[in-house]
């Protein structure tokens, strides 16, 4: 194929692509603008967008005020904006010009229409209906992609114009995470900031619906960038992009590759293995915007590259467009300080069994014995229930995150018998001299919808007292970082409680442990809990398992700064053992004090009385996938699930 025609290819692929990312986020956006009434940040919203992609000073000078009105005349129709969605058609029709011979006719026929049909419109026609204009694009845009698709030989200029698409897809992805909700997400605490924006991100992506068949539908920032970033699914995630640029390459490359290719093809294969194996905590110890801007370099490099090896024109540089705005190092390298990682496999078997002195009825039983898929550095590996007699059941994740079952029962003779069995398999790492490193769960990582403010309010069983708030507040007055302060508060409750099995009972509350100074980890977990609310922590109850416990074991999580960038993280302490959790805890359920993870509970009709008996045992595997899991036998209803089941949200 001659150079120039592969060159036409490729940016008929660009422009078509930029043309309808522009009406699309253009669309959705001027239907958030319109929800908010403050004009200056309206103002805002435009300004970042023009900013990332370049077109802000332009902007300012063709648009005086710079208004939501100007900068969408701006963005549509402007003349003199080389990226307005009027000129991105017309330069589109001009690439497809030149090879029209090599073009079927329908492919031909929709572009020039889709030119004529946008060439005739002027500011009148587009403010009479700006939906229409912009949804006319973008829809026309996916019609054109599926008769190019159909209508054309998959052969070179095929080739050339995904590759077009391609980059350009890759390139308004990583602008479009950019976006402040998402570039500060490492260093917030809390909350999901800004559900408008966030929504509105994933529709200019055209990634709402794909989102939510892979997440739940809590708009997560953190779980956005992922899902943008390294989907391998997603069409229009950098990975997946990176991905079909690498494979186009070899394609048009040929058999016996010039110097040249050979040197692009290594550095878009670099590139596609940077993103397949790259995880979010490398980008935000990096920084998101640092990393995206790298991202963008690397597009530039190999467009320029591209240039050079295939098109052999004028303007394809040795070095990104000097006007890049993104620049900032040639590689997307991350420097990790060294750790050594220890990794377990924790195999749970816990069972219980209800005992009625006679029939009950409209049994409902709500079980938290199981942990959720992921939850930090843990998986579950294996699932498996075992209920006599069978029950309609369903399981969901509750406001904090946790994995509930419901049993329900339509009649009970006299026992109902469950038996859960799990592997969980963790990770904790360890700093070269071999003590445990400061590690937790980013608020962002998990499904709790909760705010961390719930997590500093007493409740029932953590309370307060006399006692407790004297030595909360000493504690506070020392002025330490919230680590060292939590740590602090650890060590003090381990040396004043004492471990005392029958001592206190299900409702024994903070006050009441800490003034007998005995209990179980129940009480343990409380009485830390209450100390480090009133000295101003977050601070939440943790159920799990711990091998060599015959029972669920309890500990508590602070919401801790961790260094080098001060990421809010959920730090785990035992007080029980007087130390940090490491690979040997698995989790099972978040909440503000035990009722709000109580393992087993609900309710039925009748007047008998029952008892509950439990027996647990937890043991300690090396990591193996040669690890056989036993089944469950007999004519009992048996429950399961594996590791790439999804739960009900």
């Amino acid at each position: 194929m001659l150079s120039r025609a592969a060159e036409s290819f490729f940016w008929l692929g660009r422009y078509l692509e930029r043309a309808e990312y522009t009406s699309r986020f253009t669309n959705v956006h001027y239907g958030l603008i319109l929800e908010i009434a403050d004009l200056r940040d309206q103002l805002a919203t435009w300004r970042h967008h023009l900013d990332v992609t370049g077109e802000l000073p332009l902007a300012e000078e063709l648009c005086q005020p710079l208004t939501t009105r100007t900068v969408l005349e701006f963005i549509a129709l402007h003349p003199q904006n080389p990226n307005s969605i009027k000129n991105l058609i017309q330069a589109a029709r001009t690439n497809a010009r030149g090879i029209q011979d090599q073009l079927s006719s329908e492919v031909w026929d929709h572009i020039n229409e889709f030119y004529w049909h946008i060439k005739t419109k002027t500011t009148a026609d587009f403010w009479a209906s700006p939906y229409e204009f912009l949804e006319k694009v973008f829809n026309t845009s996916y019609m054109l992609d599926g008769v190019f698709g159909s209508t054309m030989l998959h052969d070179e200029g095929w080739n050339f114009y995904r590759l077009g698409k391609n980059v350009e897809r890759a390139g308004q992805t990583a602008r479009l995470l950019e976006h402040p909700v998402l570039s500060k997400v490492a260093h917030e605490p809390g909350e999901i900031s800004e559900f408008h924006h966030c929504l509105a991100i994933l529709k200019s992506a055209s990634a709402f619906e794909a989102y939510r068949k892979c997440y739940t539908a809590d708009l997560v920032p953190r779980r956005i960038v992922e899902f943008l970033l390294f989907h391998d699914k997603f069409p229009r995630s950098v990975r997946f992009c990176a991905e079909a640029v690498s494979r186009l390459l070899d394609r048009v490359s040929g058999p016996l590759p010039r110097p040249e290719t050979r040197e692009l093809k290594r550095l878009a294969g670099q590139f596609a293995a940077d993103l397949q194996f790259g995880s979010l905590d490398d980008i935000f110890r990096l920084g998101l915007t640092t990393f995206l801007s790298q991202v963008i370099y690397q597009l530039d490099h190999i467009t320029n590259m591209m240039g050079r090896a295939f098109f052999r024109t004028q303007g394809y540089s040795e070095l990104p467009a000097p006007d890049t705005r993104l620049w900032r190092r040639p590689s997307l390298h991350v420097v990790v300080p060294s750790r050594k990682i220890v990794e377990a496999v924790v195999a749970i078997r816990h069972q219980f069994t209800y005992e009625y002195t006679e029939p009950v009825s409209q049994v409902t039983t709500v079980v938290r014995l199981a942990p959720p898929q992921h939850y930090g550095f843990q998986r579950r590996l294996d699932l498996r229930w075992h209920i006599d007699p069978p029950a309609d059941y369903r399981h969901f994740t509750d406001a904090f995150g946790n994995l509930v079952w419901q049993l329900d029962h339509a009649f009970i003779e006299r026992t109902i018998f469950c038996r859960v069995e799990m592997r969980v398999a963790t990770r904790a790492f360890y700093e070269e001299d071999g003590a445990l490193a400061l590690q937790g769960v980013v608020p962002q990582e998990t499904d709790c919808t909760v705010h961390p403010a719930e997590f500093t309010k007493l409740t029932s069983l953590v309370n307060s007292s006399d006692a407790l708030l004297q030595l909360a507040r000493r504690a506070k007055e020392r002025a330490l970082p919230h680590f060292e302060l939590a740590d602090s508060l650890m060590h003090q409750v381990y040396a004043h409680m004492h471990y005392k099995p029958g001592s206190t009972h299900v409702g024994t509350t903070a006050a009441e442990a800490f003034e007998q100074a005995s209990g179980v980890c129940q009480d343990y977990a409380h009485v830390m809990l209450a100390l480090c609310r009133l000295a101003g922590l977050p601070a939440r109850y943790i159920s799990g398992y711990l091998p060599g416990e015959g029972q669920m074991h309890a500990w508590v999580e602070v919401l801790c700064p961790i260094p080098p960038d001060s990421v809010f993280t959920w730090v785990p302490f035992d007080p029980t053992h007087n130390r940090r959790c490491d690979e040997r805890y698995a989790t099972v359920a978040v909440g503000r004090d035990y009722q709000d993870v109580a393992p087993t509970s609900g309710y039925y009709s009748g007047t008998s009385p029952n008892t509950l008996s439990v027996n647990v045992s937890v043991t300690l595997e090396s990591q193996s996938s040669g690890t056989q899991w036993f089944n469950v036998q007999g004519s009992a209803q048996e429950l399961s699930s594996s590791a790439a089941d999804s739960q009900q949200q």
